[in-house]
């Protein structure tokens, strides 16, 4: 199947009996059965010889053939926000780009990413492989009922103070937070070595060590140079091990939230990724540390612009405000409602019909029985971290608790619009 036959099915899918949740045509639904990043950590597993039971299964048969027999060792490189809208558009206008020749001896397809489309959830599932029904980080802003707060969960402190260890001063064990075991705790049993490279101002975050539990190394990084010397040398340092070699790159989404995702800056970006990724990676790469390498590039989700005047203000609805007992978490662009005992139906009614066209509307129980966030055994706490009811935006919109927040950031995601929920694949072997 061509990259542009799948994508028109990723587009146009929807699995049957959900015709009640009153979806819009132009939402891309998560592919979890075989065409979604978070089938990845079962592909990756799966070609190196190791069994990862209880995760999704891999990747469907052929998006990849030809391209794995033989491989000992895989690079995973996560560009945060790359998605295949963007990514389409720059090489459409770049044909020097490497990541043209990159697909020609390889593969170059979009998938999609969970739902939420939002960093946390979506790289819990690349590195458990697990949904976000099991895994239970379900969006950047989550009700955690055990310590009585909401939280910004990266940092896991006050979506006021974010990023100031809050939680990890009280006592917070990030390593056991989440029910589910991490890629470096399922393969490095199997005689499988992973390393990480990624920011050194992220290593130590609580997001990191959840992340990276029985990862063998992670390497933190300083400047783009730098980063590509590390995964480079990382390469050189385990040779003839299988390896799985994970790396994150962040500064596509920074630019994309900041100026939005059409900006010339993130242009620039993708650019100057692909130009230090040949120069100082693939085309320093001795044969050696070729030998039996796989390089997946993909992304955790994509972005959309939001206007600051497509933002809607809590305040200027005081009666929805009133009937809530905590201000909306999740994303701007799916936040999550907590209902005051009794006005739940209230509250329905008012959204659907003051914001009814620029929002779905789901209940919790609609949304946990969707398959949205996949299926399995739900966390425990997952419930309680949705809220009452959910909303998607339809559209460029948003939702903010302040004007503050609406002014904020130039582009987000989360949602399920196509330029939110499509995410390239490409594949590529090294020692061709």
């Amino acid at each position: 199947m061509s990259f542009t036959q799948l994508e028109q099915d990723l587009r146009q899918y929807r699995p049957a009996n959900v015709e009640q949740l009153n979806l819009p045509p132009h939402f891309v639904w998560p592919r979890y059965e075989g065409r979604s990043v978070g089938n990845l950590a079962s592909t990756v597993g799966g070609m190196l010889g190791a069994s990862l039971p209880g995760s999704l299964p891999p990747l469907e048969m052929g998006i990849l053939d030809g391209l794995i027999d033989d491989v000992e060792r895989v690079v995973l490189l996560v560009v945060d926000a790359l998605g295949w809208v963007q990514l389409r558009r720059v090489m459409a206008k770049y044909d020097d780009l490497v990541f043209h020749r990159l697909a020609d001896t390889g593969r170059l397809v979009p998938l999609t990413t969970t739902f939420l489309s939002t960093t946390n959830s979506v790289l819990s599932a690349i590195w458990t492989g697990r949904p976000p029904i099991e895994h239970g980080l379900l969006a950047y802003e989550l009700y955690l009922r055990e310590w009585m707060m909401a939280v910004e969960a990266i940092g896991f402190s006050s979506p006021f103070e974010p990023f100031t260890n809050t939680l990890l001063r009280w006592g917070f064990e990030p390593e056991r937070f989440l029910p589910v075991p991490s890629l470096g705790q399922i393969l490095g049993p199997q005689g499988i070595t992973t390393v990480t490279v990624i920011a050194e101002s992220l290593t130590t975050t609580p997001l990191s060590r959840m992340h990276f539990r029985g990862v063998d190394e992670v390497r933190g990084h300083r400047y783009a140079s730098d980063f590509w010397l590390m995964l480079r040398r990382a390469l050189a340092d385990h040779r003839g091990k299988r390896l799985v070699l994970g790396a994150y790159w962040s500064a596509v989404d920074a630019l994309a939230h900041r100026f939005g995702p059409t900006d010339e800056s993130g242009e620039a970006e993708v650019r100057a990724l692909a130009l230090l990724m040949e120069m100082l990676f693939l085309k320093q790469l001795p044969a050696k540390d070729r030998e039996r390498t796989l390089l997946l590039i993909t992304a955790d989700h994509g972005q959309i612009l939001t206007p600051t005047a497509s933002v809607v203000l809590l305040d200027d609805h005081p009666a929805l405000r009133d009937r809530l007992w905590l201000p909306p978490l999740g994303e701007a662009r799916v936040p999550f409602f907590y209902v005051r005992h009794g006005a739940r139906d209230a509250v329905q009614d008012y959204l659907e019909e003051q914001l009814g066209e620029r929002f779905t509307f789901l209940s919790r129980e609609a949304l946990l029985s969707s398959g949205l966030l996949g299926s399995g055994t739900p966390h425990p706490e997952v419930s309680f971290r949705l809220g009452d009811v959910i909303g998607i935006a339809r559209g460029d919109g948003a939702f903010a608790r302040s004007a503050a927040d609406a002014r904020r950031l130039a582009g987000r995601h989360g949602g399920m619009m196509p330029e939110e929920m499509l995410v390239p694949l490409l594949a590529a072997r090294l020692d061709v």
